[in-house]
């Protein structure tokens, strides 16, 4: 069975400051910073989420563009003005 879900990183618990601003830390190990390699999409790019949870806890999840179902082009309908007749 093919694993869905990728969370590499750690994300620190929330710190809130007296202005409202909520800061969380994210850190990577050198290991894991090679793993995220294997995620690239056909743009060169690793897709992170940053998700916060209703308890305030944070997690991130990486887009694996391998399992991903492929995007299909929208066609729309031709108009009369598009006919060439």
């Amino acid at each position: 069975m093919e694993k869905k879900d990728i969370y590499i990183g750690f994300v620190s618990d929330v710190k809130v400051f007296e202005s409202g601003v909520r800061k969380y830390g994210i850190s990577f190990k050198a290991s894991q910073l090679d793993e995220l390699k294997g995620y690239l999409t056909e743009k060169n790019q690793v897709q992170l989420d940053f998700i916060i949870k209703a308890d305030d806890g944070a997690f991130i999840s990486v887009f694996n563009p391998h399992t991903a179902t492929p995007k299909k082009a929208s066609v729309s309908a031709a108009t009369a003005d598009d006919l060439p007749f």
